[in-house]
């Protein structure tokens, strides 16, 4: 009978993690106000959230931004727990002036609501995969 109880347990936490679990946006997130960007801290904490820390007239921010949407597909279509998102400086320094982000492009990596690590400057697309891996591969030890 304790097979029972036991099987009975783990089909009511599985269908709990279901219904707890938020969707990977399908697109990279354009950060939209502060608010915005605590709300996606927030319901995506179990996630690597990858945030660029970007600007509209930076030259390495606008070529960086193609690689950067081209991963989010990437890893969306492999499944993997990784939320993509955009964040402009000119309209959002409070955020940046938290993360104290001097110069542009920064790439911030949050998982449960913590920074676990900063990129400064840009990297060609295998780099930035290599460092995502890396980062990804630290906070699982």
């Amino acid at each position: 009978m304790s097979n029972d109880n036991e099987i009975e347990a783990i089909r009511q936490k599985k269908m709990a993690d279901m219904v707890n679990k938020v969707a990977l946006p399908e697109n990279v997130v354009d950060v939209e106000s502060v608010d915005h960007f605590n709300k996606i801290v927030n319901d995506y904490k179990d996630s690597l959230i990858i945030v660029d820390m970007w600007a509209p007239w930076c030259g390495p921010c606008k070529a960086f931004g193609p690689a950067f949407e081209a991963l989010q597909k990437e890893y969306l279509q492999a499944g993997k727990n990784v939320v993509f998102s955009k964040l402009n400086v000119d309209n959002h320094g409070s955020v940046a002036q938290q993360f104290q982000v001097t110069g542009i492009p920064t790439t911030l990596f949050i998982k449960n609501k913590k920074l676990v690590h900063r990129q400064v400057g840009m990297a060609p697309k295998a780099q930035f995969t290599q460092i995502i891996e890396s980062v990804q591969k630290k906070i699982a030890e």
